[in-house]
């Protein structure tokens, strides 16, 4: 492992992994950079045959492994057709088909990803369920494009506003920067651990890298996973700077109580020696997250995420705009996973010790109940 350096600036690698184009099955740039960060830390890494990445974090004696998956793909348009400067294109992801006409995009090239203009949407198609399937779009001067290139929505890249952080592409990218800083500062500090990267692709086209992780057992039987997403805030959902979320399901399922337990447990710990750290524990029922795959394939799984603003970048007024995330919340995500990493021996005690309290509780209610009878 090379020597000791300090751990980025989590502003630094956030404008990092955020600025890379990404679309699903186009997500080859980000696997590039996972692959750079893990040579540069000394980190085990590979993909499986789906083209997911992992990187490994070991220290000590291989113990049960705590597995932080974040995908890596953003709803996005792909070119399928030109002609002259008429684009046709597909869009990959979930978007409500009010959105989209008159807004400009900016391309990249499919397989260098180097920008080569920007195009302006004509008309947007509507799938059955009522969300973008497909547009068509005219090249703006001086551009050019071929079929198979990225054109993502033209908002602003990455740029921060005091802690609030606004990029193209927060979900899931800001999922994935929260699971390399906790790489990064658990190589920093030589921690004693087996962590685990997971890094996802196509979740936007519904969860396909995750669901092949789970079908094919890709992962040890005794993993602890935590899915690490960022998540819609709408509706009062959660609330931006209010801190990480510790998710207890989603829109269609609800994820393991033994590791939604540990999470809380471990968030407390951090409250107990750190009053101003602060934490939610919330549904976040809009949408579907890789968690449910896991879980239903038998793996222990729970999940967290932060507060997400303009969802798959819906703004207000029915314009595209960045989304956004806050910094704090970010970063308290990143120290919850490393607390976590270092209580996997006792991750089970967590719920263990919260049935215990309560079955003391039941043993001592028995007597004035059946006085009281």
């Amino acid at each position: 492992m090379p020597a000791t350096r300090e751990p980025m600036p989590l502003r630094d690698l956030f404008r990092e992994v955020v600025s890379i184009p990404t679309a699903s099955y186009l997500e080859h740039g980000v696997r590039a950079y996972l692959h750079q960060f893990a040579e540069a830390r000394g980190l085990e890494h590979g993909e499986d045959e789906y083209g997911n990445v992992y990187l490994r974090y070991q220290k000590g004696r291989a113990r049960r492994p705590l597995v932080l998956g974040a995908h890596i793909d953003h709803p996005g348009f792909v070119v399928t057709a030109v002609a002259g400067r008429r684009l046709t294109l597909e869009f990959r992801g979930g978007i409500a088909a009010s959105y989209g006409a008159g807004e400009r995009l900016r391309l990249y090239g499919a397989g260098d990803l180097e920008a080569c203009g920007t195009a302006t949407i004509a008309k947007v198609t509507a799938g059955e369920r009522g969300t973008i399937a497909t547009a068509t779009a005219r090249l703006d001067e001086g551009a050019s494009a071929e079929v198979g290139d990225l054109a993502l929505w033209d908002v602003p890249v990455c740029r921060f506003r005091g802690e609030i952080a606004q990029a193209r592409a927060c979900d899931d990218l800001a999922g994935a920067v929260a699971v390399l800083a906790t790489l990064d500062r658990t190589v920093a500090e030589g921690a004693t651990g087996t962590l685990v990267g997971l890094f996802t692709r196509a979740e936007e086209v519904g969860l396909r890298g995750a669901l092949v992780v789970g079908r094919a057992r890709l992962l040890p039987d005794d993993a602890l996973i935590v899915a690490v997403e960022t998540s819609s805030m709408a509706g009062g959902r959660a609330v931006q700077g209010g801190g990480p979320v510790i998710r207890v399901g989603d829109a269609i399922h609800l994820f393991s109580p033994m590791v939604t337990r540990w999470m809380v447990g471990v968030a407390q710990e951090i409250v107990a020696g750190d009053a101003s750290f602060r934490v939610q524990r919330k549904l976040m029922d809009g949408g579907t997250t890789e968690a449910t795959a896991y879980d239903l394939y038998g793996y222990e799984t729970g999940a967290a995420c932060i507060a997400l603003g303009n969802y798959h970048n819906a703004g207000p007024r029915g314009r595209v705009a960045a989304e956004t995330v806050h910094l704090g919340d970010l970063d308290g995500l990143v120290r919850i996973f490393g607390r976590m990493l270092a209580t996997v021996p006792k991750a089970e005690s967590y719920l263990g010790g919260l049935r215990k309290r309560l079955d003391t509780l039941g043993r001592e209610a028995a007597t004035p109940l059946r006085r009281s009878r």
